[in-house]
C-alpha cells in the first residue's frame, strides 16, 4: 500500500535523507494510501487525478503570488524610495527572476514526462524494499511533490509578507526559494545523468538553474 506522498518517503529513507525536507510536506495518512497496482496511478500520460491542481496550475499560481509581491513592494518604493524600501523591492525582483527560471525548468520537465509516456519503461528502474519503480515514474513523482511542496510552503510565506512588508518576511521567502532551486538541481542532475532520457529530448536546464542559484546566493551574501 503506498501512495504518492508516502512512495516518496520510502525513497528518502533508502538513501538516509529526506529530499524535500527542508520544505513542508503533506502528513502522511496510512488511510490515504493506494496500492499502486489496484490503482494503477501512471496509467495515462497524465497522472495527477483531475481533482487536484495539475503541476503547472500550481507552478502559475506560485508564480502569480510572488510577482504580485514584487509589485507590492515595487509601489512601494516608488512611493516611499527608502533604503529599507529600495533593499525588499530589489529582493523580491531577484526572487522573482530565480523563480521564473526554475519553474521553467519544472514545467519543461513535467511536459517532457507527459510527451514520454509511452516510452517509460525505456528508461530503467529503481529498486526499492518490496517493489521497483521505472526512473520515469521517479522522476514524474519526484515533480509532482516538489510542486506541491513549494505551493503549500510558499503561498502563506508570500502572505505574510504581504501583510507585514517587513525585511524578515521576504528572507523568509528567499531561504524558502533557496531550499526549492537545490531540490529542483538535484532533480536536474539526476535525470540529466540518464543518458537514455537525456537522448530523448530531456533538458537538465541547467543554465536556468545555475543562474537562479547564482541570483539567490548574491541576494543573500548582500544581505
Amino acid at each position: 500500500m503506498v501512495s504518492r506522498i508516502s512512495r516518496f518517503y520510502i525513497k528518502s529513507t533508502c538513501f538516509a535523507a529526506s529530499r524535500w525536507s527542508a520544505i513542508p510536506l503533506t502528513p502522511i495518512h496510512e488511510e490515504d494510501e493506494m496500492d499502486l497496482e489496484e490503482t494503477n496511478i501512471y496509467a495515462s500520460p497524465s497522472t495527477t487525478p483531475s481533482a487536484e491542481p495539475t503541476t503547472e496550475a500550481r507552478n502559475a499560481a506560485v508564480q502569480s503570488h510572488i510577482s504580485s509581491l514584487t509589485s507590492h513592494f515595487k509601489s512601494l518604493a516608488e512611493a516611499n524610495p527608502t533604503r529599507e524600501h529600495l533593499g525588499l523591492a530589489n529582493t523580491m525582483i531577484t526572487i522573482d527572476h530565480a523563480s521564473s527560471h526554475l519553474l521553467t525548468a519544472i514545467s519543461s520537465w513535467s511536459t517532457w514526462t507527459q510527451t514520454h509516456y509511452h516510452q517509460r519503461d525505456t528508461f530503467g528502474q529503481v529498486d526499492f524494499p518490496g517493489f521497483s519503480m521505472s526512473k520515469w515514474a521517479v522522476l514524474r513523482s519526484d515533480i509532482e511533490e516538489l510542486s506541491e511542496a513549494l505551493t503549500i510552503a510558499i503561498i502563506p510565506l508570500i502572505e505574510t509578507a504581504l501583510e507585514l512588508s517587513t525585511r524578515s518576511s521576504v528572507n523568509d521567502i528567499r531561504n524558502a526559494m533557496s531550499r526549492y532551486c537545490e531540490q529542483v538541481a538535484e532533480i536536474g542532475r539526476e535525470a540529466g545523468g540518464n543518458a537514455s532520457m537525456v537522448g530523448a529530448g530531456f533538458e537538465p536546464h541547467e543554465y536556468e538553474i545555475g543562474t537562479a542559484a547564482r541570483d539567490l546566493l548574491f541576494e543573500t551574501s548582500s544581505q
